[in-house]
C-alpha cells in the first residue's frame, strides 16, 4: 500500500514538472515572438509607430553586436513590467522598462531594469561586461526615444544590494560627488573615462550571480 502511494506521488510530481516545462516553453516561445516582431527593419527604429502600438512605451534600447535590442516600457510602479510584455500580456520575460520614478530621461539617472535571463535574452548580456575585453568592444550603446537619439558611454560596472541600495534619480548638494565616488570605488572596470558635473547617467540594471539581493549595474554617460 505505502508502495502504491509513493508511486502515485511520484507521477503527480511528473506531471507537474511536465506541465511547468510546457509552461515555460510556451511562455518563451511568445515573449520570443513578441520581441522578434517588434525588432526594426533595416536598423530603423520607429519610435512613434511602436508608441501607437503600446501605450507606455518610453524609449529602444540598442547595444550593438548583442542580443540587447528591445523597447523600453515605463509602469506605475517597478514589479508590473517584471512579468508583463510592452502588450501587457504576462510573460516571465518581463519588459525592458525604466524606473517608475524617472521622468522619461531627463533627471540627473535614468534606471533601466531587465531579467538576466538563462538563455541570453534581455539584460543577461550585461554580466559579459565584467570582462574588460568584452567592455572594450562594447563601450557605447544607443537609446532612441520620441525627440532624440542619445549615445551613451559606459563608465563603470558594480554589485550592488538591492537590500540595502535604492539607485538615485536626482541629486542634491553634494550627493552626486558622493555617489560617484562610491560607484568608482567599487568599478570592476579598467575604464578611463570621466564623468563630469553637467553629465547625464544612464543606468542599466539586471540581476547578478552572487547572491539573492545582488544586482550587476553598469553607469553611463549621454555623450
Amino acid at each position: 500500500m505505502k508502495r502504491k502511494i509513493a508511486m502515485i506521488i511520484c507521477l503527480i510530481i511528473c506531471l507537474l514538472c511536465i506541465r511547468q516545462i510546457i509552461i515555460n516553453y510556451v511562455n518563451k516561445k511568445e515573449g520570443t515572438s513578441f520581441y522578434n516582431s517588434t525588432l526594426p527593419s533595416h536598423n530603423e527604429v520607429n519610435i512613434e509607430e511602436m508608441m501607437e502600438k503600446y501605450q507606455n512605451i518610453q524609449g529602444y534600447i540598442k547595444i550593438d553586436d548583442t542580443n540587447i535590442n528591445y523597447p523600453i516600457v515605463q509602469g506605475e510602479d517597478n514589479d508590473y513590467y517584471l512579468s508583463h510584455l510592452p502588450n501587457d500580456e504576462k510573460n516571465k520575460m518581463g519588459s525592458i522598462y525604466l524606473d517608475y520614478r524617472n521622468n522619461g530621461f531627463n533627471d540627473d539617472n535614468t534606471v533601466i531594469y531587465g531579467h538576466n535571463m538563462n538563455d541570453g535574452t534581455m539584460f543577461s548580456e550585461l554580466e559579459n561586461y565584467k570582462q574588460n575585453d568584452y567592455y572594450e568592444n562594447h563601450k557605447k550603446y544607443t537609446i532612441y526615444t520620441e525627440s532624440d537619439k542619445l549615445e551613451v558611454e559606459i563608465v563603470a560596472i558594480y554589485i550592488a544590494d538591492a537590500s540595502k541600495e535604492s539607485l538615485p534619480i536626482n541629486f542634491e548638494d553634494n550627493e552626486r560627488e558622493k555617489y560617484l565616488k562610491k560607484v568608482m570605488k567599487n568599478n570592476i572596470l579598467d575604464s578611463k573615462v570621466n564623468i563630469e558635473s553637467e553629465d547625464k547617467l544612464i543606468t542599466l540594471c539586471t540581476c547578478a550571480d552572487v547572491y539573492d539581493t545582488s544586482r550587476l549595474v553598469l553607469i553611463g554617460k549621454v555623450l
